[in-house]
């Protein structure tokens, strides 16, 4: 038996206890028949000018930058949101740029330490909510401020307020969950539910199909039981899907929230729900149309991208594609702590 470093192990996971290997389910095989994939044609434009943006504020480290700019979030961004015009496809490709940064220094340990976390979360609202407020020193909370200015400015108001609402339940989930790892606690099964549907960070990119195709739909769409769980049923299957494909990367960093979970019977009932959908009227129906295929692309094209990037699979992910057959990671040293400065 390998002798595993000790360093990110938390108490609730004993490596003694799993498997070399996980097998996968085909989860892409069941949902390609509900979901499409399309690809936008301006990704490989925005994505130059984006990750140029982006890399300017020397926020990824130079041991990390190759990994984090071939692991192809121009493409997933492309895959999800396949109808966006040139300019807000890249304003949402800054934007996804920024959300896996901070998702990563929450979850690797750059902001391991839950005062400095907190500091960052009070940091990110702020440009949010102030789009006046100067520039902070923290540089991801910067690089928000330069991406979420240009969309406040070509989007509603009521676009602006459910993006921020979004992303502040996504800092109070991802705080949450990291006092339960603090406290080496696992949730019930129901508040884990309702906790990953928010550090998914699912509202934020559903919000973001709005942005990307320009769409106002009313609050009597946003309220309509049908669409809120297809939001829902979109929010599950993508997220549940993921919890299985990245557990063997978590599982190595220590990470006891994950879910295996079967898939098929969120996608029958989002199918289900789909059919009940009634009418707001011929303009609104049109909007709507998007916005629910917006919804699928999310989920179907995320799923596609698992199976291309190496950020899940690395070196593997073809032959994982193709075996379903997944090695277990050994643990790793979590990354070390960043500076938060106002």
């Amino acid at each position: 038996m390998n002798t595993m470093p000790q360093s990110t192990c938390t108490k609730l996971l004993d490596y003694s206890k799993l498997p070399s290997q996980i097998r996968l389910p085909d989860i892409i095989g069941y949902t390609s028949k509900v979901f499409a994939t399309k690809y936008n044609p301006n990704q490989l434009q925005a994505e130059a000018e984006s990750y140029q943006w982006f890399d300017s504020y020397d926020i990824i480290p130079e041991s990390k930058r190759q990994k984090f700019f071939g692991s192809g979030l121009g493409l997933m961004t492309s895959m999800c949101y396949p109808g966006a015009q040139f300019e807000r496809f890249r304003i949402t490709l800054d934007f996804v740029l920024w959300l896996f940064t901070f998702d990563d220094m929450t979850d690797a340990g750059a902001l391991d330490d839950v005062e400095r976390m907190k500091l960052a979360i009070g940091l990110t609202m702020q440009v949010l909510q102030d789009p006046k407020v100067p520039t902070p020193k923290f540089r991801i909370a910067a690089a928000l401020q330069s991406c979420f200015n240009r969309m406040r400015s070509n989007s509603s108001p009521s676009t602006t307020k459910r993006t921020i609402d979004a992303i502040d339940f996504y800092t109070k989930a991802v705080l949450e969950q990291k006092l339960n790892r603090k406290e080496d606690r696992v949730p019930t099964i129901g508040e884990y539910i309702q906790l990953r549907r928010d550090t998914s960070a699912m509202r934020i990119a559903f919000v973001g199909i709005e942005y990307a195709l320009g769409l106002a739909l009313p609050s009597e769409v946003h309220d309509d039981p049908i669409i809120v769980e297809l939001a829902l049923a979109g929010n599950d299957i993508l997220t549940w899907a993921n919890d299985i494909y990245s557990f063997p990367i978590e599982a190595s960093r220590g990470d006891t929230h994950n879910l295996y979970q079967t898939i098929r019977n969120r996608v029958q009932e989002y199918i289900d729900a789909k059919a009940k959908l009634r009418s707001f009227g011929v303009k609104t129906d049109l909007e709507v149309a998007q916005y629910i295929q917006g919804i699928e692309h999310c989920v179907q094209g995320f799923l596609d991208w698992t199976f291309i990037t190496p950020r899940y699979f690395g070196a593997n992910t073809t032959k994982v594609k193709e075996t379903l057959t997944v090695d277990i990671i050994a643990p790793v040293a979590l990354d070390a702590a960043i500076s938060v400065e106002v």
